[in-house]
């Protein structure tokens, strides 16, 4: 009698360590799935200044956590001529160095915003820089009398070749949320069924905080962030949908 029972204690004693074993391992399975992903950074090279007619590389160097990624889900670098409006959306290819590169020439003075579209392990990142055009034709202005005043005086939306972003700049105070919204239109209706984000970033900082921002009603977008330190923040709003639609407004928030 007493051996069996020996047995039994023994056997309860196995089961409930193997059951502990178990809560510790779906315990730290729980913990990784909450984990949040690294952002993916890009470091898009463009010229600042070219000649019209010169053949000229534009790079993304994509990378998550300071390892390369070369197994990026899409990368297209976009050409928008700020005169003319006019926009090029170019698949960008991995080369040799392990950087996604395009060759363009481009054939119109002017100022160009060259955008990098980058969606790679379920994140998406666009950042954009600026190059310079002499030498060449000029471009034809298709920018309204309107549409230039309102740049003038710091209007509050951006009316480019694609959607309207309506976004102000605004302040804010550490430590307490604050809604971000952005009234999203196309050909003056409300755009539905967009991906907008919210990138954010101090102007003394490297850091960009990435925010995703839902529909709350047709057109309308946004979530609530809350800033934990004083400065002079800038933030960028990106709206995306297909092929055809990416644009991006940049507003400035002074937090306290």
């Amino acid at each position: 009698m007493k051996r069996f029972l020996a047995i039994g204690s023994i056997l309860a004693a196995l089961t409930l360590s193997a059951c502990g074993t178990n809560e510790e391992h779906d315990g730290h399975n729980a913990a990784t799935s909450d984990e949040v992903p690294e952002m993916v950074e890009v470091d898009l090279t463009v010229p600042e200044t070219v000649t019209a007619g010169e053949k000229v590389k534009i790079t993304a160097a994509v990378t998550q956590g300071g390892e390369i990624v070369e197994d990026a889900d899409e990368v297209k670098i976009e050409v928008l001529n700020l005169t003319s409006g006019e926009k090029e959306m170019i698949d960008a290819i991995l080369n040799e160095d392990k950087q996604y590169a395009i060759d363009y020439t481009f054939e119109t003075n002017g100022t160009y915003d060259i955008t990098s579209h980058v969606t790679a392990r379920d994140l998406h990142t666009m950042p954009t820089k600026q190059v310079t055009v002499t030498g060449g034709k000029e471009a034809t202005s298709k920018v309204t009398e309107t549409s230039t005043e309102e740049k003038t005086h710091g209007a509050d939306s951006h009316h480019g070749h694609g959607a309207t972003i309506d976004f102000a700049d605004g302040s804010a105070t550490v430590g307490e949320a604050v809604m971000l919204v952005a009234n999203v239109s196309l050909a003056d209706a409300p755009l539905e069924g967009a991906r907008v984000q919210y990138e954010i970033s101090r102007s003394d900082a490297d850091h960009h905080t990435w925010l995703e921002a839902p529909a709350k009603e047709a057109g309308v977008y946004q979530t609530e962030f809350t800033f934990t330190e004083t400065g002079t923040y800038e933030i960028e709003v990106h709206v995306t949908k297909g092929d055809d639609i990416h644009d991006h407004l940049v507003k400035t928030y002074t937090v306290k």
